[in-house]
């Protein structure tokens, strides 16, 4: 891992595949992410000046498993079923909020970064349910988590196929000297 960034995306991997079975669960892990990574990092801007490095490791642990834990009692109050089929993947809201604070994910611009990660993982999430939902009322398989692993890459490999085989200009730069 190479990359400080691989860490957070590959956290994202295990709820976009496993909470996208239908559209419904899709889009409520997707915002129940959105609002609590939000919080998150508006919390921790306001004391990531305040504290060491070791304090504001604890401090953002502390305050992911705080909003989780009040988003899942949210759910529980107002959307039983929704929390039945998400219980699981709310836990891995808070580690991502953890690993985002970690890898000091886009220091210089944070709200920008965080918005353009936020809507590309609901864009996938949303995507990745609907598509769910409409195959998995002909293939059963579609609905479990080795379908979505399935379908997901082959979307993947279809968006690289397509971004390679993109037209390059026919307008040629000439060399400089």
């Amino acid at each position: 891992m190479n990359k400080p960034w691989v860490l957070t995306r590959g956290l994202l991997l295990v709820p976009l595949v496993g909470a996208s079975d239908s559209l419904v669960n899709a889009l409520g892990l997707w915002l129940a992410w959105a609002l609590i990574s939000l919080a998150h990092g508006l919390a921790m801007a306001a004391l990531r000046s305040r504290l060491t490095a070791p304090e504001r490791l604890l401090a953002s642990i502390v305050l992911a498993a705080t909003l989780t834990a009040c988003a899942g009692f949210a759910f529980q109050a107002w959307a039983l079923e929704l929390y039945r089929a998400l219980s699981l993947y709310i836990g891995w809201v808070a580690l991502s909020c953890v690993a985002l604070e970690h890898e000091d994910h886009c220091i210089d611009s944070r709200l920008p970064g965080h918005l353009r990660l936020a809507g590309l993982f609901g864009l996938w999430m949303i995507g990745l349910g609907t598509l769910r939902e409409l195959i998995g009322s002909g293939i059963p398989l579609a609905r479990l988590a080795p379908g979505g692993f399935i379908l997901l890459g082959l979307l993947l490999a279809a968006y690289q196929a397509w971004t390679a085989a993109k037209p390059h200009s026919s307008v040629e730069e000439t060399p400089r000297p």
